[in-house]
C-alpha cells in the first residue's frame, strides 16, 4: 500500500496546480486497505472538514484512477475525518454533567469551590483528592471540571484513568509488547483525572508502579491532577511516595446530601427531564432515601414511564417508587425501640446508653436517643429523663440542643441521623 500511495502522491503533486490541492495531498494519511468485491478499498484520514471537502471535490477521482493502474485492479477510495488524540482523550466527558448542574450544599461546598478554582486556573490546587461514598457526586464533579476546562481552553486534553480499565490496558500492553504505547497514551494530556483510586487494592506492584509514574509525570510538570476515591488518603492501599504528593494538594470529602440539598437535586433532575408532577407526587419523590444517584434513578424511572405514554398519577408514582422510599412512621414511638435502634446503629450497648459514661462514642448516641425520644415518643422531657435514669430534665435539654446544633453544622452527623431515622421508619422529608 505504501509504495502504491507514494507513487500516486508524487504523480499528483507534480500535476496539481492549485496550492490547496497540494496541501491536501500532503495531509492525506492512508490508514487501511482491504479487498472489496474484485478490487481494493483504500481509506484515508484528514484532520479537518475543509481538507475533507477539498479531497472529495478534487482528489477522489485522480487517486482512484492512478492507484488502479498501479495495483492493476479496480480501486475504491474513502476519505474520513481523523479521530485525533485530543478527541480520544476527551471522549469520556459528558457535557450534561456540568458545574451549573451540580447542586451545591453543605455536603459539597468546599469540593465545589475547589472544582471551580481548578476549572478557571488549572494547577493552583494540585492535586485535588475527592472522596466520599458511592453516589455523592464524585463522577459528576470530575466531569464538570473537565467540561469547564474544555470550554475555557478548546485544545486542552483531559486524560481519564479508570482503575479497572487501566489494569486491563496494562495487561494487554504487556502481552503485545506495547508498554511504551500505554505510557504515551496516558502521559500526553494537559490534565489527569484518576477515578476510584481505592480500586488499586489487589493490583500487582507493576500496575501500581506504572500508575504512580504516570501520576508523577503530571505532578512534576505542574499539570492539574484530580483523584477520586471511596475512602480518604490514609485508608488507601498505596505506597508512601504518593502521600507527599497528596499532602501538597487538597483533600475534600463529599458527604451525603442533607434534606435541603436533596430537594435541590430533585428539582434539578425534574427540570432536566421535563417531568411535570402534582404536589402529592413531588412529596412522594422527596421521600426517596439514599444518595443523589438514588434520586436520579427514581426520576429516570418516572421519565421512562412518561415517555412510554403513561400518565404519572399519584398512585402510579407511589407504586413505582416504593423501593426507593423511606417508610413513613405513624403515631408516637416506643422509647425502648428508639434506644435499641440507636444502640444497634451506633454499635454500643443498651446499658451503656443508660449509664453515665462521658466518652464521646457513648455520650453522643445517648444524646441522639434522648433527642429522638423527645420528638417522636409520647414522653415529655421529664419523662425522657427518668427513662434514661437521669435525676432531672436539664440533661435532656442539653442533649436536644447539642443534637440540633450538630444537625445544622455537621454533614457526617446528618448522615448518621438519617440512618437511624430510616431504621426507625421516621420520614423527615
Amino acid at each position: 500500500m505504501e509504495d502504491a500511495w507514494s507513487q500516486t502522491k508524487k504523480e499528483l503533486q507534480n500535476s496539481a496546480s492549485d496550492s490547496n490541492v497540494r496541501s491536501c495531498l500532503q495531509s492525506l494519511r492512508p490508514t487501511a486497505v482491504s479487498s472489496k468485491d474484485s478490487g481494493r478499498h483504500f481509506v484515508f484520514e484528514l484532520d479537518s472538514a475543509e481538507l475533507l471537502n477539498t479531497a472529495l471535490e478534487h482528489l477522489k477521482g485522480p487517486i482512484q484512477s492512478r492507484l488502479a493502474s498501479i495495483v492493476a485492479a479496480p480501486v475504491s477510495v474513502e476519505f474520513r475525518m481523523a479521530v485525533t488524540a485530543r478527541t480520544r482523550d476527551n471522549a469520556w466527558i459528558r457535557p450534561q454533567l456540568s458545574l451549573d448542574r451540580f447542586c451545591e450544599g453543605k455536603a459539597n461546598r468546599i469540593a465545589l469551590m475547589a472544582a471551580r478554582n481548578i476549572a478557571q486556573k488549572p494547577g493552583q490546587v494540585n492535586p485535588l483528592f475527592v472522596y466520599g461514598e458511592t453516589g455523592t457526586g464524585k463522577t459528576h464533579l470530575i466531569n464538570a471540571i473537565a467540561h469547564q476546562v474544555q470550554a475555557n481552553r478548546d485544545r486542552a486534553r483531559c486524560v481519564l484513568i479508570r482503575i479497572d480499565e487501566f489494569r486491563s490496558h496494562f495487561a494487554t500492553s504487556l502481552q503485545k509488547g506495547k508498554n511504551l504505547s500505554l505510557k504515551n497514551r496516558y502521559r500526553r494530556g494537559d490534565l489527569l483525572f484518576i477515578e476510584d483510586l481505592h480500586a488499586i487494592r489487589g493490583s500487582s506492584a507493576n500496575i501500581a508502579d506504572e500508575l504512580y509514574f504516570i501520576f508523577n509525570s503530571y505532578y512534576e510538570s505542574g499539570k492539574q491532577i484530580v483523584v477520586t476515591s471511596d475512602v480518604p488518603i490514609k485508608d488507601l492501599p498505596i505506597a508512601s511516595r504518593w502521600l507527599s504528593r497528596f499532602l501538597s494538594g487538597l483533600q475534600v470529602k463529599l458527604e451525603l446530601p442533607d434534606d435541603s440539598m436533596r430537594k435541590a437535586i430533585l428539582k434539578q433532575k425534574l427540570l432536566d427531564t421535563g417531568i411535570s408532577l402534582n404536589e402529592k407526587s413531588v412529596g412522594i419523590l422527596q421521600r426517596v432515601k439514599g444518595t443523589a444517584r438514588d434520586i436520579e434513578s427514581a426520576v429516570n424511572r418516572l421519565y421512562f414511564l412518561q415517555t412510554g405514554g403513561m400518565e404519572l398519577t399519584t398512585d402510579l408514582v407511589q407504586q413505582q417508587l416504593e423501593e426507593f422510599l423511606s417508610p413513613t412512621q405513624h403515631g408516637p414511638m416506643d422509647p425502648a425501640g428508639i434506644l435499641e435502634t440507636v444502640a444497634r446503629v451506633c454499635n454500643v450497648s443498651r446499658d451503656e446508653l443508660l449509664g453515665n459514661s462521658r466518652k464521646m462514642e457513648i455520650a453522643l448516641p445517648r444524646h441522639l436517643a434522648m433527642y429522638l425520644a423527645v420528638h417522636y415518643s409520647e414522653l415529655n422531657k421529664s419523662a425522657v429523663a427518668r427513662f434514661f435514669r437521669r435525676t432531672d430534665h436539664s440533661t435532656v435539654i442539653h442533649a436536644e440542643r447539642k443534637i440540633a446544633m450538630k444537625l445544622e453544622r455537621e454533614p457526617s452527623f446528618q448522615h448518621l441521623f438519617r440512618q437511624v431515622c430510616d431504621e426507625l421508619g421516621i420520614n423527615r422529608g
